[in-house]
């Protein structure tokens, strides 16, 4: 017997117990069949068995399976029309900003011009601000001139001129600015009819009426002065690129210079708290015949936005007093630069091993005007500016960057350098030191502007400058 024909019989024989006996036998029978019907239709499993109990157990789970199927493959459906409808990312101000200047570079933005007439910006001196200015550049039948005026708002002045064959301005002072601005084209393989070789005349004016003196030698007190200096000079260069990466210069000229009160109420004179003894050429500035000789051996991979290679630079110089014997000396310089990447192109290790040398002939000095000097936007930044000075001089540098968008760089910096009178003091003792940050804006091509925040035992000097620190 079945298990639903037992739970029958129990039914039927509950049916005669609990429903008193009325009615006919053919009644009593058919509420009996329909009471039983009822309660096995609450419980359809119930009237199943074997197989057939089996399948219905197996049904409802079934059922389920196929529910969840259903509501899985509607919720991929919901994710599927939500990524179609999902609005387009949006950038930031910045992040757009950021993309527009690498497009079109800071330097494109800023060439506003009339014709060959164009805007200039930029320093003259550490100490001078920012100087507008404009400029001049014509070319053609192989020479070119080009003229400059600017002002700054401190009162420096400078105009220069220069005339003959030449691609770009080589500097005036070797390895003065932190980018070379040599004539040259280092880095990029010559096109057919570009100048390899370059002939012109430079002329040049300064009016420089705030230039800081603290005194000579690495002892000097931190008291500051300040003078005016205000030189001309004549030169003729000449030069010679071999390769893309190999070139010599060669500088002739005169340059009269002359020295007198700063204009900076702010402080003393120069005048006032030195004299010819301490400070070499304060009472007489004769003028001089120059000759400066150099070899710039640069294998950067891009020369105003370095990421690997390096450069090496070599000059010797000759001053000649043509006034007496006073200030005849010779001066000999090194500049060497590596820039290595670490991991990548964008995170790049950048050192720098700078020195000059004067030795002045006998019964001769080397006049503090043109004395070189560490401290300022270029070496030691967390020192003002000219802050010490001497006849030599050693400087390094070591920077992280981090170049976090093509048009944006970041990086901390430590720098060590001093000054001394002897040769025999050549050596990486006592070196003053400084540490400190920047974020630099940038093209693919070049550093236009940086900001850098210096530290050191003179406190905490901020420098804004247009162009890299090396």
């Amino acid at each position: 017997m079945g298990l639903t024909s037992k739970l029958s019989y129990v039914l039927f024989l509950t049916f005669d117990i609990l429903v008193p006996a009325r009615g006919t036998y053919c009644k009593k029978m058919i509420f009996k069949t329909l009471f039983v019907g009822l309660l096995l239709a609450q419980f359809p499993f119930l009237g199943a068995s074997g197989p057939a109990l089996q399948a219905s157990r197996q049904a409802p789970q079934a059922q389920v399976a196929a529910a969840d199927g259903s509501r899985a493959e509607e919720w991929r459906e919901r994710r599927r029309r939500k990524l179609q409808k999902k609005a387009p990312e949006t950038s930031s101000g910045l992040e757009k900003a950021l993309v527009y200047v690498e497009d079109r570079g800071l330097r494109e933005l800023l060439n506003i011009r009339y014709k060959d007439f164009y805007l200039k910006f930029g320093n003259l001196s550490p100490g001078s601000g920012l100087a507008p200015g404009i400029r001049y550049y014509k070319s053609g039948s192989g020479l070119s001139l080009e003229s400059s005026a600017a002002y700054s708002f401190a009162g420096y002045r400078l105009v220069d001129l220069q005339f003959g064959r030449f691609d770009k301005i080589a500097p005036h002072v070797f390895l003065g600015p932190a980018d070379f601005g040599t004539p040259f084209k280092f880095g990029e393989e010559r096109r057919p009819g570009q100048v390899k070789s370059f002939l012109y005349t430079d002329l040049r004016y300064r009016h420089f009426p705030r230039e800081r003196f603290y005194g000579i030698g690495p002892n000097s007190e931190e008291k500051r002065t300040d003078f005016l200096l205000e030189d001309v000079s004549y030169d003729a260069v000449a030069g010679y690129q071999f390769t893309h990466w190999l070139a010599v210069t060669v500088r002739f000229g005169y340059l009269q210079v002359n020295t007198d009160p700063g204009t900076d109420d702010r402080f003393p004179d120069t005048h006032s708290l030195f004299t010819d003894s301490t400070a070499p050429g304060l009472a007489r500035q004769p003028d001089f015949l120059h000759l400066d000789s150099a070899i710039y051996l640069d294998y950067r991979d891009t020369p105003g936005n370095a990421h690997q290679g390096g450069l090496v630079g070599i000059s010797f110089s000759r001053f000649d007093d043509r006034g007496g014997r006073d200030f005849e000396f010779n001066r000999f310089s090194a500049d060497v630069r590596h820039y290595l990447p670490l991991g990548s192109k964008q995170r790049i290790l950048a050192l720098r091993f700078f020195t000059s040398l004067d030795d002045a002939d006998p019964g001769s000095r080397v006049p503090f005007y043109l004395q070189n000097t560490v401290g300022g936007n270029e070496t030691l930044r967390g020192f003002s500016e000219f802050r010490f000075r001497d006849s030599r001089l050693i400087y390094l540098s070591a920077e992280y960057r981090w170049e976090a968008a093509p048009a944006l760089e970041f990086a901390v910096f430590y720098d060590a350098g001093k000054v001394f009178p002897e040769s025999e003091d050549f050596d990486f003792k006592h070196l003053e030191k400084s540490i400190g940050a920047g974020v630099r804006f940038k093209t693919a091509k070049s550093v236009f502007l940086r900001l850098d925040v210096g530290r050191s035992d003179e406190g905490t000097r901020i420098h804004f400058r247009f162009g890299p620190s090396f």
